[in-house]
């Protein structure tokens, strides 16, 4: 008897470790998604896809919700402030400007010092000129005016600027402000204005630089970063220039936070974000690479003293580390 209740121990032993060891293989490895604002802590979840026939996937992804303001200022202080303040309120970690004046783009970086501050200086306005014992400094010449683009999150990002070989005008200096960051993965966020004129050449100019803007985010999104991009594009979502950003019926690399709580494909629907002719022009995109099948995205459009509207978008990402 006392061999059997030894057998019966080590077989009961047996199934235990058994049972721990076919748990563990199905809980997989917990993966973190950095440090958050705490607005956004909440919002963080590790989602599991359904185990399906054939080979197990090679990672679980982690989902991160990215908050982002967009707003072309339109030079006004007023609307600027509003910005901030919607990022202040939804914690948001990527602001997004554009028509910044040069000095308004040096008084966000004095006054804020731990966040990192990108400046892309295009053309210049007359409207931007303003008396000042300051010395402009890198931002350049007085009557300068471009985007910006902000990581909140710290002063340690990277910001970079990126010029367009297309411009309308050879004074024009058209193109991307970036900033960079690692949490978990290398995030990047760009602000970008097209330009507006509508006339056949410089529809065609406006089209040859969005096909810029995919061309310059094509490395970040093929070494699997997480792409955010947003700005003023002059462009309605059916038009050929938005065939360059948009993965939907496009050859683009990028999926639109959207008024619809959409987790399926993008609808390119129409939607007012102001410039006083009732259209949408104004978007925040996130990088298709990153954008999880089931992960939510969404946008808040709000009237400002500019002629375009404020836009607080938001997408759940896909955060997982990848080889």
């Amino acid at each position: 008897m006392g061999g059997v209740r030894a057998g019966t121990s080590r077989s009961a032993a047996c199934a235990v470790a058994l049972l721990w060891g076919a748990l563990a293989a199905i809980a997989g490895p917990v993966v973190l998604a950095g440090p958050l604002t705490p607005p956004a802590a909440a919002d963080v979840a590790a989602e599991l896809p359904a185990a399906a026939s054939g080979a197990e996937p090679s990672y679980s992804p982690a989902l991160r919700r990215i908050r982002v303001v967009d707003h072309n200022i339109e030079k006004r202080s007023g609307a600027m402030n509003r910005a901030l303040t919607a990022a202040r309120k939804t914690g948001a970690e990527v602001i997004l400007l554009q028509e910044v004046c040069w000095w308004q783009a040096d008084q966000l970086r004095r006054r804020h010092p731990t966040w990192t501050v990108a400046y892309k200086p295009e053309r210049e306005r007359d409207k931007c000129m303003r008396g000042s014992s300051r010395d402009s400094g890198l931002l350049g010449v007085r009557r300068q005016v471009g985007n910006v683009a902000i990581w909140t999150g710290g002063s340690v990002g990277l910001p970079s600027t990126h010029t367009f070989t297309t411009q309308r005008v050879k004074s024009d200096r058209t193109g991307l402000a970036c900033v960079a960051w690692t949490t978990i993965v290398r995030h990047r966020a760009c602000s970008v204005h097209l330009i507006s004129p509508t006339r056949r050449r410089e529809l065609i100019v406006r089209t040859k630089q969005a096909r810029e803007v995919r061309r310059i985010a094509a490395p970040w999104v093929g070494k699997q970063d997480l792409v955010v991009l947003g700005g003023d594009f002059n462009a309605e979502p059916q038009r050929a220039t938005m065939n360059q950003l948009y993965r939907l019926e496009g050859v683009g690399r990028f999926r639109e936070a959207t008024k619809q709580r959409l987790g399926g494909p993008d609808c390119r629907c129409r939607q007012v974000t102001g410039d006083g002719r009732r259209a949408k022009v104004d978007y925040i995109f996130f990088s298709a690479n990153r954008s999880a099948a089931r992960g939510f995205r969404s946008l808040r459009v709000v009237k400002t003293s500019s002629d375009h509207h404020l836009l607080i978008g938001w997408a759940d990402m896909d955060v997982t580390e990848r080889s």
